[in-house]
């Protein structure tokens, strides 16, 4: 099977969930996949809404890398439950695997328009990766990242958090560096004092200590 299908991502372990690729249907383009992501217990009850759905890119020769533009819902219904995945990790668990679907230099765009924080943050100049949707995206190997923040609200859709994955090792460390500028900055600046404000610099210590580790080990 190849790694660039959709089903691939079936059956993946979410701790006491499996991941369910659901309602597959073709795109706008011949390489666009629409599909479904639900979660599913051990005994098999479904998920009511699906954690995920979006639009899958494959490529196009050499110059369009694959992508994925999602809709992401952190708390998942069930019938007898809702689940809250960014407790206990289950989020990255799942980002992990949408970025290990993705090959290098591909990208993923997920709307942030039910994500209030990260709407907030960004609309307040905190970097991306300080941000929950970007700290996951960081988490999950992404390191360049794009606001795609339309305020006049045309035909582009909605608003939405781009992260895309290093070509290669030099380029890693560039964006590395990028970012590492960017943190710095913003803890240099940032002076109130809200919850806004505390946890996007607790996400920007986090993520300035694993470039350091990183580039130190380099």
């Amino acid at each position: 099977m190849s790694k660039t299908h959709l089903s691939v991502l079936d059956g993946k372990k979410l701790d006491g969930y499996l991941l369910h690729v659901d309602n597959i249907s073709k795109g706008r383009f011949t390489e666009e996949t629409n599909f479904e992501l639900y979660l599913r217990t051990t005994d098999g009850e479904t998920s009511v809404y699906p954690a995920v759905n979006g639009q899958y890119f494959s490529g196009r020769g050499e110059f369009y890398k694959p992508w994925l533009e999602i809709y992401y819902y952190n708390r998942v219904k069930f019938k007898s439950k809702v689940i809250d995945l960014s407790e206990g990790g289950l989020d990255e668990k799942l980002f992990n695997y949408l970025s290990d679907f993705l090959s290098p230099g591909s990208h993923i765009m997920v709307v942030y328009v039910n994500h209030e924080e990260t709407k907030k943050g960004l609309a307040r100049g905190i970097p991306a990766p300080a941000t929950p949707i970007g700290y996951l995206l960081w988490r999950s190997g992404f390191t360049w990242f794009k606001d795609w923040y339309f305020s006049e609200g045309g035909l582009e859709g909605d608003v939405k958090l781009q992260g895309e994955k290093p070509t290669d090792n030099e380029k890693r460390r560039k964006d590395l560096l990028k970012i590492r500028e960017d943190l710095v900055e913003f803890l240099r600046e940032e002076k109130r004092k809200d919850k806004l404000g505390t946890d996007a610099i607790k996400r920007a210590e986090n993520v300035l200590r694993d470039i350091e580790q990183e580039i130190s080990a380099s």
